[in-house]
């Protein structure tokens, strides 16, 4: 477009921005590209780069490496929206050494390791130990303040729109209620928060959880379960633990380290069924697992 030689142009406003959320370039060359900064100003932005960079090992890591593109991203933290610029580089990420043993942090065991999975609890069977515990423990989410303000919520959208709602308070065919008040805006970014920090919480909490999961072992077995039935039966727990989101984060996890994990149908394979002391068990179903079974 700057040289003149561009055929087709799509330009992506402010709100246009807002609605996707996300903003990528094929590559680092055309379009939004990342260039390092430069300059020994210490209020210059180069300066501020260079300082985080010598504070943070990861930082310095990634921009050794090759920026593939750019990604921009909108986020909206304690209700005031910002843009951030995020590089995906190209290689392996960095891996933390402990600075008091000099050793390699978050070690990849041996073990075959099996899990069974529940809407809020999982249980862990590896050879040498097993445990019962519930996913991510430190997201709770306090249900009677979420509905005082869900309840706000809509008594000021039903205030700033009395022509969307008939005599008997019922919405009316057709009526969009868009008109927001200061105060309900504001209603609507504490509630946000609230998911937002709740969310982060979880994730924390999932990718700890499957780094001492992979330390046992890089091999998994996992029952393939259906998490939408999971989500219609149980859906406020699922909505707080994320069973299926914690699965999606070991199997990355997994994959990167040199492992896999490999769920198996239940059905076809009844890994369930308690097994005796000297009762045959299947072929093809983990040891791990009938320990479970077993145990259960």
């Amino acid at each position: 477009m700057a040289l003149g030689k561009a055929r087709k142009v799509r330009f992506k406003g402010k709100r246009g921005l807002h609605q996707i959320g996300s903003l990528e370039g094929k590559s680092n060359a055309p379009g939004l590209r990342w260039r390092p900064p430069l300059g020994d100003d210490p209020a210059s932005d180069g300066a501020a780069c260079r300082s985080h960079a010598d504070r943070d090992p990861v930082i310095a890591h990634g921009l050794a490496q090759r920026i593939k593109y750019v990604w921009l991203v909108r986020r909206v933290v304690r209700g005031r929206l910002g843009g951030y610029a995020q590089l995906i580089g190209e290689g392996l990420p960095l891996r933390k050494v402990d600075p008091k043993t000099g050793r390699w942090r978050h070690l990849v065991g041996a073990e075959t390791v099996a899990l069974d999975n529940g809407p809020s609890t999982i249980a862990v069977v590896g050879e040498t130990q097993a445990e019962l515990r519930r996913f991510a423990p430190k997201a709770v989410r306090d249900h009677a303040a979420i509905r005082r303000l869900q309840r706000r919520g809509d008594r000021q959208r039903r205030a700033n729109n009395p022509d969307c709602y008939d005599v008997r308070g019922r919405a009316l065919k057709g009526k969009d209620p868009t008109r927001k008040s200061r105060r309900q805006r504001q209603t609507e970014a504490d509630l946000a928060e609230r998911y937002r920090r709740e969310a982060a919480h979880r994730t924390t909490s999932h990718g700890h959880f499957a780094n001492q999961i992979l330390a046992r072992g890089a091999t998994i077995h996992a029952e393939r379960l259906s998490y939408k039935a999971f989500q219609k039966r149980f859906g406020r727990s699922i909505g707080v633990r994320a069973s299926k989101g914690f699965l999606s984060i070991l199997t990355r996890k997994a994959e990167s380290a040199g492992g896999q994990v490999i769920e198996f149908n239940p059905w076809t394979r009844p890994c369930r069924k308690p097994v005796s002391a000297g009762g045959a068990r299947p072929s093809d179903c983990p040891r791990a697992y009938i320990a479970v079974s077993a145990a259960w």
